[in-house]
């Protein structure tokens, strides 16, 4: 998915980059929740009946609807670790007015044991991203995660 080439015109433009740099923000931002157990702003992300699916190699498929309960949903997933490292890069944004698509790498290191930071389960892949602009600013509709490999140990469960 090529990300869309800027408009013509000055205002045109500088809007364009003003919701790229607000998309990119929150795609960081995503990921900045989870590692801060911030379990409640990573709701916060998604709109009202924003989705969360994991498309994992070798498990089925896991999906949550709606913000409500996202929080619990997360922190039932990732609160189980010591700790939690997600990288979030090369975003690709194609904008669309009021709605936008995006894809980025990611990668999530997992701490099994806070006592030995040897002792970790890893996963990589892409965010599969469909964003709404909404009265809050920019908010994801719709997140999956297509895991492309583990490493290390094997994710708790």
């Amino acid at each position: 998915m090529p990300p869309t080439n800027p408009p013509t015109g000055s205002a045109s433009r500088l809007q364009w980059l003003v919701d790229r740099a607000a998309i990119s923000d929150l795609l960081i931002d995503v990921a900045r929740a989870l590692d801060d157990r911030d379990w409640q702003g990573y709701a916060a992300d998604f709109t009202e009946d924003g989705v969360l699916t994991v498309s994992p190699l070798i498990a089925q498929t896991i999906t949550h609807r709606g913000r409500e309960g996202m929080a619990e949903f997360v922190a039932g997933n990732l609160g189980r670790y010591a700790g939690t490292h997600h990288l979030s890069t090369n975003h690709e944004i194609t904008l669309d007015g009021d709605t936008a698509e995006a894809r980025s790498c990611f990668f999530a290191a997992h701490l099994i044991d806070a006592n030995d930071p040897r002792r970790h389960a890893d996963g990589a892949g892409w965010h599969h991203w469909k964003l709404r602009r909404t009265p809050e600013g920019w908010r994801c509709s719709h997140l999956t995660l297509e895991i492309r490999y583990f490493s290390g140990e094997v994710l708790l469960s």
